[in-house]
C-alpha cells in the first residue's frame, strides 16, 4: 500500500539519464528531492555537454561555462515538471562547481536572471571533479503544488 509519505521515484527521458543507479527525483509527502543534475543533453547520447568540445585526447577544444549553466537550469526545470512541480517551487539548491575562482561570478550573474528576487536558499561548493567532464551540478529540493 502506498501512502502520501511513501517515497516515489521520478524518472524522465526528457532529462539526461543518471550516471548511476538513482532516480532523477523522489517525492516524499509534499517535498521533491532532485538527484544531482548536470548540463548534459537528454537522450540516448548522454555524453553531449552544451558548451564543451573535447578532442580525442580528452583536452578541451571549446569551453563555455554560461552554456552549461543555462543547460543545467533547463534540465532541473524538466525534472521538476516531470514530477508535477515547477521552477517557482524550488526551496533549496546546492551548487557544485569544479572551478570556483573561474566560474562563480558567471554563475551568480546567470542565477540572478533566473531568480531576480526571493529565490531559493543556496549553498555553493567547490569540488575537484564530477563523474562526467561537466563544470557544474545542482542538487535541489522543491515543494509540490502551489
Amino acid at each position: 500500500m502506498t501512502t502520501k509519505n511513501t517515497p516515489q521515484s521520478i524518472d524522465t527521458t526528457q532529462a539526461p539519464a543518471p550516471v548511476g543507479a538513482y532516480p532523477h527525483a523522489r517525492k516524499v509527502g509534499n517535498l521533491l528531492f532532485l538527484s544531482g543534475i548536470g548540463p548534459r543533453a537528454a537522450g540516448k547520447q548522454t555524453n553531449i555537454i552544451p558548451g564543451l568540445e573535447i578532442d580525442a585526447r580528452g583536452n578541451f577544444v571549446q569551453f563555455d561555462f554560461a552554456a552549461q549553466v543555462h543547460a543545467v537550469f533547463a534540465n532541473v526545470r524538466t525534472v521538476l515538471e516531470a514530477a508535477g512541480s515547477r521552477w517557482e517551487n524550488l526551496v533549496d539548491i546546492t551548487v557544485f562547481l569544479v572551478n570556483m575562482q573561474r566560474d562563480f561570478n558567471t554563475f551568480n550573474t546567470i542565477y540572478a536572471e533566473y531568480f531576480p528576487e526571493n529565490g531559493p536558499c543556496r549553498t555553493t561548493v567547490a569540488i575537484s571533479s564530477l563523474p562526467t567532464p561537466i563544470a557544474i551540478e545542482l542538487k535541489c529540493i522543491a515543494t509540490l503544488g502551489d
